[in-house]
């Protein structure tokens, strides 16, 4: 008698694919073989060698710069002189939002004398003359350090980029061997370096882009819920032919390509996607993926986009803050987003409300705090470098905005009770 065999327990493959996709293997990260391969000889080469290096990964949101990172770093890992030597640093621009927090965190990682506990003792003078100090001590035979900067962009922000400048010049006078990359979807970031921290940069850049043709994008799809023999699920072997033969389908290729490929390329919505659609399936107890699940996966995915936390922030601005933020919009368009100032935006604004919008004010000193909200809540921020002088006034200052016109729009067409006129203005490049 041939025993029949048990149905797949989707409850386990679930568990292990969420963790794939959101939870603690998020940075799960396949292909790109040219881009591994180059960064993994560049920090080998700084552990093995003694070599110092700096390298920029541009790319924009969702293309998988820190999955690539975190693979390259665990593929090191398994180097024994990578394990033995080698000392990570991480930083966050949005979390170290100023040379003070990165020094103190990176003192904490590195494990420095003035450290006791989770405390960091001694002003900043003191961090940075010490860190300098522990560092610029050591030789070639020092341990090396790897500095990996999220956001590398916002680093640019803070004060004179004193560390910016002291990491590179370390790297360039290569007193100790450290590698420093900094990660960011702005593809001109050098162009936000000062021009003394430029010129000990050494220009190495890895540029990711999303995928340009469907079949590519197709195979990521399929890898993210293919299983291996390491998974510890038995009959894996089913699920993994299941979903090959779900992905040839005419049906699905075209749902995807159209949905989902023309509109969002990224890997990291085809992750929440995914995802959605393995909760929609746990929920119904199905074993087998389908086009409704598809279907049902995107309309959650589609609904967690509709309400952004943007937007209830732009919602609880007032009429005058938003039409500061329409009147910017313009100036960008205008000026080829150049930096702007306050009596740049005020002469806008003051435009429009003459020919539109009569029954808004137009006391400056009102429109200025509006300007300070919107300051506040960095919807609008100082340009990098331009630091003001005593005899400068703060409406003459130059600044550049946060907020994209596509974001803008979106959330100005959501707001309550928004007047015919703003939404004309807002849609049009013209007061006309």
């Amino acid at each position: 008698m041939v025993k029949r065999k048990a149905d797949l327990d989707i409850s386990k493959v679930y568990s292990h694919l969420s963790h794939r996709l959101l939870g603690d293997d998020s940075g799960y990260f396949f292909g790109k073989e040219a881009n591994v391969n180059e960064l993994l000889d560049l920090v080998t080469r700084t552990v093995a060698k003694g070599e110092s290096n700096s390298l920029l990964i541009l790319g924009p949101h969702g293309v998988g710069k820190s999955a690539l990172v975190n693979k390259v770093l665990r593929e090191a890992s398994k180097q024994k002189s990578w394990s033995e030597n080698a000392v990570i640093v991480k930083l966050n621009g949005f979390i170290a939002v100023d040379d003070k927090i990165a020094l103190k965190d990176i003192t904490k990682q590195l494990e420095l004398e003035n450290v006791v506990g989770n405390k960091v003792f001694g002003s900043f003078a003191d961090h940075l003359t010490f860190l300098l100090t522990s560092l610029k001590s050591g030789d070639k035979d020092s341990k090396p350090i790897i500095f990996i900067l999220e956001e590398f962009d916002t680093f640019c922000n803070h004060k004179n980029q004193s560390l910016l400048y002291n990491l590179f010049d370390i790297a360039q006078s290569r007193a100790v061997p450290i590698c420093v990359i900094g990660v960011s979807c702005q593809i001109d970031v050098t162009e936000l370096l000062e021009k003394r921290v430029k010129s000990r940069f050494s220009h190495r850049h890895l540029n990711m882009m999303h995928f340009k043709q469907f079949p590519e994008y197709l195979d990521f799809f399929k890898e993210f819920l293919i299983l291996d023999k390491n998974c510890k699920i038995e009959d894996y072997q089913a699920w993994n032919k299941m979903v090959q033969r779900t992905f040839d389908t005419k049906e699905v290729q075209t749902f995807l390509e159209s949905k989902l490929f023309m509109y969002d390329r990224s890997i990291s919505m085809m992750k929440q996607f995914l995802y959605a659609g393995l909760v929609h399936m746990l929920s119904q107890g199905r074993q087998e993926l389908s086009m409704d699940i598809f279907e049902t996966s995107l309309q959650q995915v589609c609904a967690s986009f509709s309400c952004q936390p943007l937007d209830l922030i732009i919602k609880d601005l007032s009429i005058l803050e938003v039409c500061i933020l329409i009147a910017v919009k313009h100036l960008s368009e205008i000026y080829d987003n150049e930096p702007f100032n306050f009596e740049m935006v005020y002469h806008e604004y003051v435009k429009f409300r003459r020919r539109r919008l009569t029954t808004l004010t137009e006391e400056k000193s009102v429109i200025f705090k509006c300007w300070e909200n919107l300051m506040s809540l960095e919807f609008i921020v100082a340009k990098v470098g331009g630091e003001r002088s005593r005899s400068q006034q703060l409406e003459y200052l130059l600044n550049i905005s946060h907020l994209p016109a596509a974001t803008l729009k979106k959330s100005v067409e959501k707001y309550p009770n928004c007047p015919t006129e703003v939404l004309q203005w807002l849609n049009s490049s013209t007061h006309n």
